[in-house]
C-alpha cells in the first residue's frame, strides 16, 4: 500500500519538474524491493511446498513475477552506476529506461488488493471489487448486445442519409446540417459511435437528431425509437441483471458470509448477556432460576430484549425448559447464551431434519412396543383360555 503511494508522489514530481531529492526514489524503490522479497522468502518457507499450487496461487505467481521484475531494474542500475564508458553507459541507460520497467512497476500496486482477502475491516471493499469482478460476464454479454443493437441501428441511418446526399432528385442539407451529418454520419463507425455517445452520455442526441431532421421526419421517429428502446429497455435491464449478480456474488462470498455470521454473532452475545444481567443474574453467581426468569420476564426492559432476539416467550416455562439443556433446575451462563443464540429466528434446515429424524425414531420405537404388546396380550389371552379350559376339567 505504501509503496502505490510512494509510486503516485513519483509520477506526480517527475511530471512538476523533479522536486523530489534524485536519489530518494531509487533509494525507496530498493528498499520495497528488499521487503517484498524477504516476504516472498518467508511465505515460501512456511508454505509447506504448496506455494505455487495453493489456493491463492494467482498471487503467489503475481508477487514473485513483482519481485523478480524489481530485482532486475535494481542489477540493471546497479550495472549502469558502475560502467565506466560513454557508449555503454548510454546504452545501459536505455535499456534502464525502458518503458516497459516503467509498467511493471504498477505491478506492485496490484498487492494492495491483497488486502480485501486479509483484512476485516476491508470487508466492504472486498464486497465491491469481488461484486464487480463477478459482473464481467455479465458485462461482456451486455456489451455484445448492446453493439448488435448499435450496429442494426448505425446501418440504417447510415444508409439514409447517405441516399440522401447522393440522390440528385433530393434537397441539399443546408451548411449546418452538412457538417453534422459529416461528423456524426459520415462512415458506419462514426454512425456507430454517435449512437453509443447519444445513449452514453458523449455527446447531446440533439445535436446527433439534427441531420436526420434535414433527411426526413420518418428518420427522426427512428432515431427517437433508438433511443427509448436503448435507455429506458435495454440499459435498465443490463442495470437489472449486474445488480441481480452482485447480490447473489456477495451472497456466495465465503469470508464475507463468515464475517457477517461473527458480527451477528458478537452484537447478540452482547444483547444476551444484558439479558441475563437484566433477569437477575450475574457471571459470578452463575445462573437463573425459573423463579427469577418468571419475575423479570413481565418487564418491559426484559420484554424488549427478547423482541430484539427475535424470542417468543409466552410460555416462561416452556422458554426455560428449553434452555435448561441438563435438567438442573437453573440455567448457567453459558446454557443461557447457547440456548439463545439456538432458539433466536426461523427453523433451519437442520432443525427441521432432526426433528423429522427424531420424529422418524420415535415412530419406529413406538411400533416396536406396540408390536410387543400386542404379542404379549396375545400371549396373555392363550394362557388365560388354557387356564379358563383346565378349571372347567378340574371341576
Amino acid at each position: 500500500f505504501l509503496n502505490a503511494i510512494f509510486m503516485g508522489i513519483e509520477v506526480q514530481s517527475s511530471i512538476d519538474g523533479d522536486w523530489l531529492p534524485p536519489q530518494l526514489p531509487q533509494v525507496v524503490n530498493y528498499v520495497f524491493a528488499a521487503l517484498f522479497t524477504l516476504e516472498l522468502v518467508v511465505r515460501f518457507f512456511f508454505s509447506s511446498g504448496s506455494f505455487f499450487c495453493s489456493e491463492d496461487y494467482f498471487w503467489n505467481w503475481l508477487d514473485l513475477f513483482v519481485v523478480v521484475s524489481s530485482i532486475t531494474e535494481i542489477i540493471i542500475d546497479i550495472v549502469g552506476a558502475v560502467q565506466e564508458g560513454e557508449k555503454l553507459q548510454g546504452d545501459l541507460n536505455n535499456v534502464s529506461g525502458l518503458k516497459i520497467f516503467r509498467i511493471v512497476r504498477l505491478t506492485k500496486v496490484v498487492k494492495a488488493v491483497r488486502l480485501v482477502r486479509i483484512f476485516r475491516f476491508v470487508m466492504a471493499l472486498r464486497t465491491l471489487v469481488t461484486s464487480i469482478a463477478h459482473t464481467l460476464k455479465a458485462l461482456f454479454w451486455a456489451l455484445t448486445l448492446l453493439c448488435v443493437i448499435v450496429y442494426v441501428f448505425a446501418v440504417l441511418f447510415a444508409q439514409a442519409v447517405h441516399d440522401h446526399t447522393q440522390d440528385p432528385n433530393m434537397p441539399p442539407l443546408s451548411v449546418g446540417a452538412d457538417e453534422a451529418r459529416e461528423r456524426y454520419f459520415g462512415s458506419l463507425l462514426d454512425t456507430m459511435l454517435s449512437l453509443f455517445m447519444s445513449i452514453a452520455g458523449g455527446v447531446s442526441w440533439e445535436h446527433v437528431i439534427f441531420p436526420l431532421k434535414a433527411v426526413n421526419t420518418i428518420w427522426v421517429v427512428c432515431f427517437l425509437f433508438y433511443v427509448s428502446f436503448t435507455y429506458f429497455a435495454v440499459l435498465n435491464v443490463v442495470t437489472g441483471v449486474f445488480c441481480q449478480s452482485a447480490i447473489e456474488n456477495a451472497q456466495k462470498d465465503h469470508a464475507a458470509v463468515v464475517q457477517n455470521i461473527l458480527d451477528n454473532k458478537e452484537a447478540h452475545l452482547k444483547k444476551i448477556r444484558a439479558l441475563f444481567s437484566k433477569l437477575g443474574g450475574t457471571e459470578e453467581a452463575g445462573a437463573i432460576t425459573y423463579d427469577m426468569l418468571e419475575e423479570h420476564i413481565q418487564t418491559t426492559a426484559v420484554r424488549e430484549y427478547f423482541d430484539s432476539l427475535g424470542l417468543d416467550v409466552s410460555d416462561a416455562w416452556s422458554f426455560f425448559k428449553l434452555l435448561d439443556s441438563d435438567g438442573g433446575g437453573a440455567v448457567e451462563v453459558e446454557e443461557f447464551l447457547l440456548g439463545c443464540l439456538r432458539l433466536r429466528g426461523q427453523a433451519r434446515a437442520m432443525d427441521i431434519a432432526k426433528l423429522a429424524s427424531d420424529q422418524k425414531w420415535m415412530i419406529k420405537s413406538q411400533g416396536r412396543f406396540q408390536h410387543f404388546v400386542q404379542d404379549e396380550l396375545a400371549a396373555l389371552a392363550t394362557e388365560v383360555k388354557t387356564l379358563q379350559v383346565f378349571n372347567r376339567r378340574t371341576q
